[in-house]
């Protein structure tokens, strides 16, 4: 991935530094949503550049032909995450080498929406996709924090927990760190209650998993991680695959349909 600053930061390699890191940050925050995997993490950011204020990122897909609305989910959600640090004054986002990029591209660039890109096509629900994509990520996220906690304290005790108490012991040092901390950030947003004595671990309806339920949430959540950690290796493999050895069509933009 390459990255360029304004010449004025030549000069001023901690400011530039800084700045690299903070958009890095932001896209860090992006996902893909049938994964739920950073764009960064997955390799998918191919260009970044900033010049005063002035932000442009190119990314590239697994294929040609991943699906359009996730790649235009993607290119908005970086532009809004990179557009909402300060100092960005503009971000340019471009897909490269994917069969619907120039219809995507447009309409990133003239701020519109799928619509916009796809008039032809019927119309799609992209609140509906999130949420859907969202669903699967919490039950992936969960299974793995509550299997984690069950293995360290029992299925009657990790079930206990309250959301303060499990928010409480995402900050600690432990292995599952990382993963508490995400699974915290969807439960927040799709979980159910959210006040600090609210099960820290419930169904998507909000109902709290109880020891009797457990092990068939269990079985399905786990299910949908497996699921979305098949599909990102299998993405990491085509993505690497591009990477080492270019196909002669990914030197341009590939014409098609959606051209």
């Amino acid at each position: 991935m390459a990255v360029a600053t304004a010449a004025s930061d030549a000069a001023r390699p901690d400011a530039a530094a800084s700045r690299r890191a903070e958009l890095l940050a932001r896209l860090e925050e992006v996902l893909d949503p049938e994964l739920d995997r950073s764009v960064v993490e997955m390799g998918f950011i191919q260009e970044l550049h900033e010049a005063g204020g002035e932000v442009t990122v190119a990314f590239r897909l697994p294929t040609h032909w991943c699906a359009a609305a996730f790649a235009f989910l993607m290119a908005s959600d970086m532009q809004a995450a990179l557009e909402a640090l300060p100092w960005v004054t503009r971000a340019e986002v471009r897909l490269l080498d994917h069969f619907a990029a120039g219809r995507i591209n447009r309409a990133i660039a003239g701020r519109g929406g799928l619509t916009e890109a796809f008039p032809d096509e019927p119309g799609g629900d992209l609140g509906a996709l999130r949420r859907r994509f969202a669903e699967k990520a919490f039950l992936g996220r969960q299974e793995r924090v509550l299997r984690a906690l069950i293995a360290a304290a029992g299925a009657e005790a990790a079930l206990r927990l309250t959301l303060a108490e499990l928010e409480a012991l995402a900050q600690r040092e432990t292995p599952f760190r990382a993963d508490a901390l995400r699974y915290v950030a969807i439960r927040r947003r799709l979980g159910g209650p959210t006040d600090p004595n609210a099960a820290a671990f419930t169904d998507l309806d909000g109902v709290p998993v109880t020891p009797d339920c457990c092990t068939a949430h269990l079985r399905a959540a786990r299910r949908a991680r497996s699921a979305a950690e098949a599909n990102a290796e299998h993405c990491r493999l085509l993505i690497e695959a591009r990477r080492i050895a270019p196909a002669p069509e990914d030197r341009t933009s590939p014409s098609g349909l959606y051209e």
